[in-house]
């Protein structure tokens, strides 16, 4: 077996098993939340008053809605493949989000965004990378949608990251 067939994920098995955890998702995304709360913290770092801002792998939304509340202008695009995932993010919205902010939920693969070119000034992907098979295609898909002078936050996990549950699978 060579090792690009150890890494590559088969997307409707990603999907199918998302759309399954959606429910009951947030309570075991402890590390999730911790990571996007450092991020957050961090962008305080960034003279940044984006327009628009794409969270790839959105899944219950929590990122986007934080988002949201930093950058109140802000048109927060919440992508994810899995469509279960972006009714649970539209479900966590308060309602006054609903109204004055609403997500914009949108199903698609980070490694092909439906999106125009210029179309963002922040890309934010927390712990979602890890599912591309084509990290080149992800970060050119980035890359492409960014402004000018735009932004790309993300946070993934490293190659040895759980590599002995992958070992003893």
């Amino acid at each position: 077996m060579n090792t690009t067939d150890i890494y590559h994920l088969d997307k409707a098995r990603v999907r199918r098993s998302f759309n399954r955890a959606a429910g009951d998702y947030d309570a075991a995304a402890v590390l999730q939340k911790q990571v996007r709360e450092e991020m957050l913290s961090r962008l305080d770092l960034v003279k940044l008053k984006p327009k628009t801002i794409l969270d790839a792998g959105c899944g219950t939304g929590h990122g986007g809605l934080s988002l949201g509340k930093k950058f109140k202008t802000a048109q927060i695009i919440a992508l994810d493949v899995a469509p279960a995932m972006l009714q649970a993010a539209l479900s966590n919205q308060g309602l006054m989000q609903r109204y004055l902010a609403p997500l914009k939920p949108i199903c698609a693969d980070i490694e092909q965004l439906p999106l125009m070119n210029d179309s963002v000034e922040l890309a934010w992907s927390n712990l979602a990378i890890q599912w591309c098979n084509n990290l080149d295609a992800a970060f050119t898909e980035f890359h492409r949608v960014l402004k000018p002078e735009g932004l790309l936050m993300f946070s993934t996990f490293g190659p040895d990251t759980l590599r002995e549950l992958r070992i003893a699978s």
